[in-house]
């Protein structure tokens, strides 16, 4: 799969915050897996700015990068407070289920993207 995306750009992420390199060179080329029920939020897109805009929502400093759609429509965010490079995923939850839930990094919630993918296409 080949799509590209735009992550939001320096002047709309909290003070010091970085993206993980893996989702930098993801949007660069557009080469990832089929992440599908998933999607890439694209900075330059409406949806993109309504996330954006809801990024505060919940009193945590998130920074929205995908959003799943499966019914639930959870929206995937980088702790917007981590300054490592590396910043865990806390879930955006849009219904009103109490449904909570997070990733050590990228790289783990990549895997239950992935994991996910797999699901939907059974």
């Amino acid at each position: 799969m080949s799509t590209s995306f735009r992550p939001y750009p320096i002047d709309q992420l909290p003070v010091g915050f970085e993206y993980p390199s893996a989702l930098l060179k993801i949007a660069a080329t557009g080469d990832y897996p089929n992440i599908y029920p998933w999607w890439f939020v694209d900075a330059d897109t409406k949806a993109g700015a309504l996330f954006h805009s809801t990024r505060l929502s919940d009193g945590r400093n998130l920074v929205p990068f995908a959003k799943v759609d499966d019914g639930r429509g959870d929206i995937a965010c980088f702790d917007g407070n981590d300054t490592t490079g590396n910043p865990a995923v806390f879930m955006l939850i849009l219904d009103d289920s109490e449904r909570s839930y997070s990733y050590v990094d990228f790289a783990d919630w990549l895997r239950a993207a992935q994991a996910d993918a797999v699901r939907w296409q059974e």
